[in-house]
């Protein structure tokens, strides 16, 4: 058992090591005593080979203890420590350039592929010249003036691609694409640095980043005014469009563009469907993923489930009902057939305009919000009431169905309860 014995010095004390020697004596290890609200604190200093001796362990003790006495600084050595490591993270996190924050960011986000990609995209072609910049040195001016020039350098850039295709743009169309882009980076940059806020602190623990500079574009109302997206296929363009449809060689895109236009679906969410999300005993199909992460099982209407039980069938193990060559194994995005069909049918439309479409048509039907919400998973918002309410597959099971008939029925393919099959190649 060790033997404590006092030194000249009030409050310090030490023992000795029982065999290892310090210049010829027993090595000594040194504590300290003192009286820290009231309650008797001892802290250990070290051994005296570490350049520890009594009269450095008095002067550390008469610090701690005016420090006490005034309320300043750091009232014991575990304090003091805890504070040299918040200097050293304080000055790490200072040093940390947007190029380090965003790896970070995406070590500790779980990102939809949607997401990732676009975040990747803003990275490399709207901040490559911001990558070795210090997070601390981004100022509200310079956002202001990136946005500015992002907006410049995506209009040319989009004048470029038109004339490579013998197109001549709008102005409107040349100002909408240069300000969507722009904010798109923006929104990229603001999320970057909003979670920068949380993760790196300063001296004193708090966010290193006080104030997220892209605010800025908020309180100027800087933000480009970019006109949401309206498109529809309209009601007299669905039959040609429809028809086009079946010129499709491919069945698995054809089959895919169905799907959403038949479901509302969003196009990842169709492209990553697998085989084991669709439940053909029930007619139904699960998101387990989908953009709100709140995962949801909705009815397959009729004419799509006959689609679909025939992918799942004949799947010979693939992994994705929409089965392609990309890396992931799963189909992608159908550029070519989509252009084809706008060619063929003269109707311009995007994927996504599927999904507005099934939106409208559902509206027409005058299905209640609650259960067109549900069926293309958006966000209830702050209904608490709605909370309650258990969504059941049969509960949707009527409204997807009307909404089929309705989409059918105006492209001629269903007429008084008869479905007349899409012809299939082959």
């Amino acid at each position: 058992m060790a033997i404590w014995k006092g030194s000249r010095h009030s409050g310090v004390r030490y023992r000795e090591h029982p065999t290892e020697k310090f210049r010829g004596r027993p090595k000594k290890y040194f504590v300290i005593r003192y009286k820290r609200h009231g309650r008797l604190a001892e802290e250990a200093i070290g051994w005296e080979s570490t350049e520890v001796n009594a009269h450095k362990c008095a002067d550390i003790r008469n610090q701690i203890l005016s420090n006490i006495r005034t309320g300043q600084g750091y009232q014991s050595l575990k304090e003091k420590r805890g504070q040299e490591e918040k200097r050293r993270t304080a000055e790490k996190s200072k040093a940390v350039t947007l190029e380090q924050a965003f790896k970070d960011f995406l070590e500790t986000r779980d990102l939809k592929t949607q997401t990732s990609r676009e975040y990747h995209r803003s990275m490399r072609v709207a901040f490559f010249d911001w990558a070795g910049r210090r997070l601390i040195d981004i100022t509200r001016d310079m956002v202001a003036q990136k946005h500015s020039s992002l907006k410049k350098d995506a209009e040319v850039n989009y004048i470029r691609k038109c004339k490579e295709k013998g197109n001549t743009p709008t102005d409107d169309e040349i100002k909408k694409r240069g300000g969507s882009q722009a904010n798109l980076h923006m929104r990229f940059l603001r999320s970057l640095l909003n979670f920068s806020a949380g993760y790196y602190e300063d001296a004193e623990g708090g966010p290193l980043i006080k104030y997220n500079p892209v605010q800025r574009l908020s309180q100027t109302k800087a933000w480009y005014r970019v006109p949401r997206r309206q498109t529809i296929i309209k009601p007299h363009e669905l039959p040609d469009w429809f028809k086009a449809l079946t010129t499709v060689e491919n069945e698995t895109i054809k089959d895919y563009i169905l799907f959403l236009l038949l479901t509302g679906s969003r196009r990842e969410e169709g492209m990553t469907l697998e085989v084991e999300q669709i439940d053909l005993k029930q007619r139904s199909y699960t998101l387990l993923d989908p953009k709100n992460r709140q995962p949801l099982t909705l009815p397959l209407p009729d004419y799509l489930f006959c689609i679909i039980k025939e992918r799942v069938k004949n799947a010979n193990g693939d992994r994705y009902v929409f089965s392609g060559t990309g890396k992931d194994g799963h189909l992608v995005e159908p550029k070519q057939q989509v252009k084809n069909i706008i060619k063929k049918s003269g109707v311009t439309f995007t994927l996504h305009d599927l999904r507005r479409h099934f939106i409208t048509v559902a509206d027409s039907l005058d299905l209640s919000v609650f259960a067109i919400k549900r069926l293309v998973n958006h966000s209830i918002g702050g209904d608490v009431t709605s909370g309650y309410v258990v969504t059941d597959v049969e509960r949707l099971r009527g409204p997807m169905q009307k909404i089929e008939d309705k989409i059918l029925a105006i492209a001629g393919v269903k007429e008084k309860g008869k479905v007349i099959p899409l012809k299939r190649q082959g």
